[in-house]
């Protein structure tokens, strides 16, 4: 074997998916979890507070609840964050990205900058039409599931997921 073909084995992409309710969230984790999701990088994204658009003010659960949650389902502590994002709302971040969202440029955070989301995922790798896309999901209130892992990993959860 070759070094170039060593590093195309060991190339990783990113699985991106987004789900309507926090059970599904906790289903699909639960999933991760069994398969041996060890050299799987992941994070979840969701609205926090509603954007402004939105009539309805009330929390589904307080930050604290949601790191405990997460933290329960992960079976360890994991990177937590809050950004307040112009187009979106109040998102939290947890996981192996959270970093990249909290990253402060000029003292702001790069998620809560106008186009900090959208380019931390296209950065990611992730085409400009399914960014979008997963940017209007995010704003109607979806959670997001980003996973990194070995082809040979996600297509494994893709068969799973559907």
């Amino acid at each position: 074997m070759t070094n170039s073909e060593l590093s195309i084995n060991k190339q990783k992409r990113i699985l991106l998916k987004s789900f309507v309710e926090f059970k599904e969230v906790k289903k699909t984790i639960e999933i991760l979890q069994m398969i041996d999701a060890q050299n799987l990088q992941i994070s979840v994204l969701g609205q926090l507070i509603p954007n402004r658009n939105n009539t309805k003010i009330t929390l589904k659960y307080s930050k604290d609840e949601l790191k405990a949650q997460f933290e329960e389902l992960f079976k360890s502590s994991l990177d937590f964050g809050t950004v307040s994002n112009p187009e979106i709302g109040t998102i939290f971040i947890v996981g192996a990205f959270t970093p990249m969202f909290l990253q402060k440029i000029n003292g702001n955070k790069l998620g809560s900058m106008s186009m900090g989301l959208y380019g931390i995922l296209r950065g990611l790798g992730i085409d400009q039409e399914r960014v979008t896309n997963y940017l209007k999901a995010l704003t109607n209130g979806r959670y997001l599931i980003i996973i990194r892992g070995h082809d040979k990993e996600l297509n494994k959860l893709e068969e799973k997921f559907g």
